[in-house]
């Protein structure tokens, strides 16, 4: 059975967007976190056997990689390429990844027993990165097995809270930390406990 791993970033107040009025702009902050652990995020995608999005990350993601040519981001391109990738939404009706269609699929009923059953079926992670609304679904059904929360060192005060929805307690054993010192962000990895 695989592991669902959920990556997130966010500001030491929680927050995972821009500040109030500006909540798509998150670059300004956190940029220098995750550009300072691009080596670590890269090799965690490029060892996934399944890349989870809920629909927001699907369309900017599917809008950038697929039509990636830069050299300097190969490996990111490929990684994001040719892993497979599942797309859980009810509002969409389906999913395209340019040339590379076969790599993508659309979750759109039944999510939660969707995802039970692709956790039982790959042999090692599955990633869902960013996807506030899909994470928390993901924690109330009891999905995820793992967080990996990059923590920048920013308060921001507004702006979208990570677990906003999350009204139950969810216990955790922390496995590991990485600072990265140029930007000052850390890297905490969570494991579920039941």
């Amino acid at each position: 059975m695989g592991k669902l791993i959920a990556n997130l970033s966010s500001t030491l107040d929680g927050i995972f967007t821009g500040p109030k009025g500006d909540e798509n702009n998150m670059v300004s902050w956190a940029m220098p976190g995750i550009m300072d652990s691009n080596n670590d995020n890269l090799a965690m995608f490029q060892n996934a056997d399944a890349i989870l999005m809920g629909r927001v990350n699907y369309e900017g993601l599917a809008s950038y990689w697929p039509y990636q040519k830069d050299d300097d981001w190969k490996d990111w391109a490929d990684a994001m390429n040719q892993t497979q990738k599942y797309v859980a939404s009810n509002k969409l009706t389906e999913v395209k990844w340019g040339d590379y269609s076969d790599t993508i699929t659309l979750l759109n009923s039944d999510v939660m027993e969707n995802v039970a059953k692709l956790k039982s079926e790959i042999k090692n992670e599955m990633i869902v990165s960013a996807s506030a609304k899909l994470v928390q679904s993901l924690l109330k059904a009891g999905l995820v097995d793992e967080l990996q929360i990059l923590i920048h060192p920013i308060i921001l005060g507004s702006g979208k809270r990570y677990f906003e929805n999350i009204s139950t307690q969810h216990n955790m054993k922390l496995v590991s930390t990485k600072v990265y010192k140029t930007s000052g962000s850390i890297k905490l990895r969570y494991e579920m406990v039941n």
